[in-house]
């Protein structure tokens, strides 16, 4: 352990185990931002060779975004109507990603440094905005402290016990004799078994909550850390800050993370998938989707269900809009689920002007901040979601039903008794209809539009919803 650094007690894992997430999660919109791309704010530190704003992203070149970039702005997320950021990994490293971290107790210089980073959350927080970062906890990079000392020294390493290598020296060709993540020479993996491996990254995961009063961590590759250490990050993190939210990169169902209480939410990309192959690659009709979406909700109790992380686009995915082959409303279809269904929706930067990107590293392209490169119409439709979900409590609280749905059209609501509302989504191309008799609905009556286009037709014993080709709309019930 390097010198300086205090001793943890160890962390109780049932500590956690009746704490719910923070109710701070179910209000928030998420806006993920990959500092290296967002906005460069400070010249000054750029890396060598910087790449002209707006150039083509490849895996290994710099375009100089850093944390100056994102606090000039905040006053833009705020107008937007962002309340929670997510900042990809910030700290030292010498990729442009940061998931090969050098020192996880220095921001990259590339980026600023302790100062800045304070600064910037404190000027988000003045803002109601909260602040997330990554936590790469699974592997660090292979110029990190502990693993240099191993290619030095080999077995006589203080911290040998602190990966898993087969032999001596150090090799990375043909293959890497040391495990590390999905191969990768670059990310030994740490070996948590070992109390002093977990006492340091416990300590990362408590120092930046009270250097920088950050607001949580998304737990990066989390599929590959064991559920106990993940259990004690999530402790580490509460014991400081009661209202701190721990999620992981979960790929693939999460039930077993929060049967376990290691944490609050996941990045939800079991939703993600369904709206992907129901919306944008047309694999299926709406009855199946409203299946899928029920078999999502209840295998996950009910408050995971309010704080997972719902995302349509991400840092290591092909842009939603690329998927959606740059079908507007395709795109603007699979926003407005997001935004009505229980969870916090996340938009990922760019997103909100329609950027495209295909898989890592295109979808990590410079935002395009010169207006006429972008579509403001787009801007905002988003901000029209995130008002209207922040003005009705229904969406951010409310119960989740599944109403009734044909092969086009999915109805659901949201909410109780007389503060209930009504969403339909149309899939298809074509224009859609749907009835709903009593046994569908609380009452049948004249609702109220709010959001979205519809045709609405009521008898004494029906109510018939038509929707233009991938349409939606949001209706308030009358009590």
């Amino acid at each position: 352990m390097p010198e300086g650094r205090r001793r943890l007690t160890s962390f109780d894992d049932s500590s956690v185990q009746n704490i719910r997430p923070p109710e701070w999660v179910r209000d928030a919109v998420f806006y993920q931002i990959f500092p290296e791309r967002f906005y460069n704010g400070n010249r000054d530190n750029d890396p060598e060779n910087v790449e002209d704003w707006g150039e083509k992203p490849t895996r290994n070149n710099f375009f100089g975004g850093d944390l100056a970039g994102v606090k000039s702005k905040l006053d833009y997320l705020e107008e937007l109507g962002i309340t929670a950021i997510y900042l990809n990994p910030i700290f030292n490293s010498p990729s442009n990603h940061k998931y090969d971290t050098t020192d996880y107790y220095e921001v990259d210089p590339r980026f600023g440094d302790t100062e800045l980073l304070k600064s910037l959350v404190e000027s988000a927080h003045d803002r109601d905005m909260k602040v997330v970062l990554d936590g790469v906890f699974n592997h660090s990079g292979e110029h990190f402290f502990a693993f240099e000392d191993i290619k030095k020294n080999g077995s006589d390493s203080k911290y040998w016990n602190w990966y898993e290598v087969d032999n001596f020296p150090i090799e990375d060709e043909p293959e890497p004799n040391y495990r590390c993540w999905a191969g990768v020479s670059s990310m030994p993996e740490f070996d948590r078994t070992n109390p002093e491996v977990r006492e340091f990254l416990l300590e990362v995961v408590q120092h930046w909550i009270k250097e920088a009063d950050i607001d949580g961590w998304r737990l990066d590759t989390v599929n590959y850390l064991e559920p106990g250490f993940v259990r004690a990050v999530r402790s580490a993190a509460k014991e400081i800050k009661p209202g701190a939210y721990v999620m992981g990169e979960v790929v693939g169902p999460a039930s077993s993370w929060f049967k376990s209480a290691a944490l609050d939410g996941v990045m939800n990309y079991e939703l993600y998938r369904f709206l992907m192959d129901f919306i944008a690659r047309d694999q299926y009709g709406a009855r199946e989707f409203s299946q899928r979406i029920y078999f999502l909700r209840r295998s996950y109790p009910n408050w995971a269900n309010f704080s997972n992380y719902n995302l349509l686009s991400s840092h290591d995915r092909p842009r939603f809009m690329t998927v959606c082959e740059g079908d507007v409303a395709r795109f603007k279809l699979g926003y407005f689920f997001l935004f009505t269904f229980p969870g916090a929706p996340a938009i990922y930067y760019g997103d909100e002007i329609g950027m495209e990107g295909r898989d890592d590293p295109d979808c990590r392209r410079t935002y395009p901040w010169k207006e006429d490169l972008y579509r403001k119409d787009l801007r905002e439709y988003f901000k029209d979601l995130i008002k209207l979900r922040s003005k009705l409590a229904p969406l951010r609280n409310g119960n989740f039903r599944e109403i009734s749905s044909n092969e086009q059209v999915f109805v659901y609501s949201r909410g109780s008794g007389n503060d209930t509302l009504l969403a339909a989504i149309n899939s298809s191309r074509e224009p859609g209809e749907i009835e709903l008799s009593p046994e569908k609905l609380p009452r049948i009556a004249e609702p109220e539009s709010l959001f979205g286009e519809s045709s609405i037709e009521t008898t004494e014993d029906k109510l018939s919803l038509k929707l233009p080709e991938f349409g939606y709309t949001l209706l308030k019930l009358p009590y």
